[in-house]
């Protein structure tokens, strides 16, 4: 695989619960730019979580990698003492589903899965089941209620 020179880089996004599944929480990223499929605990929030309130996190690019480093998801799984210290982590994840369109990448350590148009992974290989992946992400915290109704998300 031939060296790509980019840095994926982590930007602040949002999103909406469209679902929650038991544990599993279902976010549609603002934009259109993907779904997200986190359990409950990936969540700071202080407000009940339900169809249509508004979460924020970090999230990058996704860059296809030949040889995974030794990422540590400690941050993931901790929430923070203030939630204005979420900083995002790099995590590794394979990916499980590509199409024309879009590509689903299972999270590392089953922390769940995210779905992104393929505009989104950097990669200079043709994309394929079981390529690793790696890209930034921080949990998600939940902001408010969007005004949104639920069947729109």
């Amino acid at each position: 695989m031939e060296q790509m020179d980019y840095m994926i880089m982590p930007v602040r996004m949002s999103g909406l619960i469209k679902e929650i599944d038991g544990d599993h929480i279902k976010v549609h990223l603002r934009g259109r730019l993907g779904v997200i499929v986190v359990g409950r605990s990936f969540i700071d929030t202080t407000i009940p979580l339900e169809p249509g309130v508004e979460v924020s996190f970090y999230f990058s690019y996704v860059e296809v990698v030949k040889e995974p480093l030794d990422y540590d998801d400690a941050g993931l799984l901790t929430p923070p003492d203030d939630p204005a210290d979420v900083m995002p982590d790099l995590i590794g994840g394979t990916i499980i589903e590509v199409n024309d369109t879009a590509a689903k990448i299972a999270m590392m350590d089953d922390l769940g899965t995210v779905a992104v148009p393929r505009r989104w992974l950097f990669t200079p290989v043709a994309l394929e089941v079981g390529e690793k992946t790696q890209f930034y992400m921080s949990r998600m915290t939940a902001t408010g209620k969007s005004d949104i109704p639920v069947e729109s998300i």
